[in-house]
C-alpha cells in the first residue's frame, strides 16, 4: 500500500506537534542498567554462588515516564506528568530524569509508603561485550494508591485538562496508579472534553476504558476481544473485524499495534493493516509501545487523522528499536529519515 502522507504533509504534522501541550497519566516507572563483570566474578564460599561484580550502573525512563519523554523528544511545547510514586532513592533518580527531559513534575507526587516502580535489569558482560540478561529485578506495589492520592491526581488533572490538548493514559502495572476510582474519574474528563484525543494503553484492563481511543497490542487485542478462546486461534482477520465492531459501537478508532508487522488502523467502519517500517537487526523493542503511543496521541491532537497518526507512530517506533539496550525516543529528524527509508522500500 501507499504511505497516506507525503513528506510535505509529515512535516507538518511534525511541526504543529511543537505548539502542543499533552498530559501523560500512569504508571512512571523507572529503569535501571546493572552491567556486571562476569570476568570479574569470584565463586563465594559462603553461598557456592558467582556473584554479579556491577561495574557501571545506568538509568532511564520507563512506561508513562518513557512515553512522557517521547512526547518531549517529538517537540511537544508542554508535556505535563500525572502520577504517584514512593519517596525514594528511585523516585529521586526519576524526577531529576523527567526534569532533564524537560517534563512538568508538579502533578507526581509522592506516597511514603509506597516504592517507585522500578525494573532492574542485569546485564553480564565479558571481554567488553554484552553476553546475557539476567532475571530482571522488578520494585512493584501490591496495594492501591491511598485514597488522598486519588484526590491529588484527580484535582490536578481536572486543574490541568483544559489547557492541555490531550492525555496519555499508561495502564502498565496491575496495582498501578490507575485505580477503579481514578479511571471512572478520568472517563468522566473525557466526557467533558470530547474533541481532545484520550489515548489509552492498558496492558490488562483495557475494556475499562472502551469509550477511549484504544492502542492494544495484538496479544491485549485478542485478550479485549476474545477472552474465551486460545490466541493462537485468533486469526488477523478476526481481529480485523472486531477492531471494526469496536469502532461503530465507540465511534473511537482503535490501534492494533503488530511489532515488526506495523499496526491495524480501524476508523470509518473499515479496518486497514498499515505495513511496518523494515529495520535492519539488531533492534530492542524495550520501550517501542511508548514511541508508538506517544507519537500517535501528538500527531492526532494536532490535527491529524487516526490513519496518518499511526504512520507517525510507526515511523517513531522503527526509529527507537535501533537504540539498544535503552528505552529510547525519536526525534523530528530521526522520523523523517525513517520516513526517506520506509517510502523508498515500499515504492520500489
Amino acid at each position: 500500500m501507499n504511505i497516506p502522507f507525503d513528506r510535505t504533509r509529515l512535516e507538518q504534522i511534525l511541526n504543529k506537534i511543537k505548539d502542543l501541550r499533552i498530559g501523560v497519566v500512569g504508571d512512571f516507572i523507572l529503569d535501571g542498567y546493572w552491567y556486571a563483570d562476569m570476568e570479574q566474578s569470584q565463586l563465594s564460599r559462603e553461598t557456592a554462588t558467582f556473584p554479579r561484580p556491577i561495574t557501571r550502573e545506568m538509568y532511564s525512563l520507563g512506561g508513562a515516564a518513557n512515553a512522557a519523554w517521547n512526547l518531549s523528544a517529538l517537540g511537544v511545547a508542554g508535556v505535563c506528568g500525572f502520577s504517584v510514586i514512593g519517596d525514594d532513592w528511585r523516585g529521586n533518580i526519576l524526577r531529576s530524569l523527567l526534569v532533564k527531559a524537560n517534563v512538568q513534575t508538579s502533578g507526581i507526587f509522592n506516597q511514603v509508603n509506597r516504592q517507585t516502580p522500578f525494573y532492574g535489569k542485569v546485564m553480564l558482560t565479558a571481554v567488553g561485550r554484552r553476553l546475557q540478561e539476567d532475571a530482571r529485578l522488578d520494585f512493584i506495589n501490591d496495594q492501591p494508591i491511598s485514597p488522598e492520592m486519588e484526590d491529588a491526581l484527580l484535582d490536578a488533572l481536572n486543574a490541568s485538562l483544559e489547557k492541555m490538548d490531550g492525555l496519555i493514559i499508561a495502564d502498565y502495572q496491575p496495582t498501578g496508579i490507575l485505580s477503579a476510582r481514578v479511571t471512572a474519574g478520568i472517563l468522566k474528563l473525557a466526557k467533558l472534553q470530547p474533541k481532545k484525543p484520550f489515548v489509552v494503553d492498558s496492558r490488562e484492563r483495557a475494556g475499562e476504558f472502551r469509550p477511549l481511543i484504544l492502542k492494544p497490542n495484538e496479544a491485549e487485542a485478542s485478550q479485549l476481544f476474545f477472552p474465551e478462546r486460545n490466541s493462537e486461534e485468533i486469526t488477523l482477520l478476526d481481529l480485523s473485524n472486531a477492531a471494526v465492531h469496536h469502532n461503530q459501537n465507540t465511534g473511537q478508532p482503535i490501534i492494533v499495534t503488530r511489532g515488526e508487522q506495523g499496526c491495524l488502523v480501524a476508523d470509518g467502519g473499515e479496518c486497514v493493516s498499515l505495513p511496518g517500517v523494515h529495520v535492519p537487526t539488531p533492534v530492542d523493542p524495550v520501550g517501542a509501545g511508548d514511541s508508538f503511543l506517544a507519537s500517535f496521541t501528538a500527531a492526532s491532537a494536532s490535527g491529524a487523522t487516526p490513519m496518518e497518526a499511526a504512520c507517525l507512530a510507526n515511523l517513531s517506533a522503527a526509529v527507537t528499536v535501533t537504540k539498544i539496550g535503552i528505552t529510547g525516543t525519536a526525534s523530528p529528524a530521526e522520523i523523517l529519515a525513517a520516513y526517506d527509508v520506509w517510502a523508498s522500500a515500499l515504492n520500489e
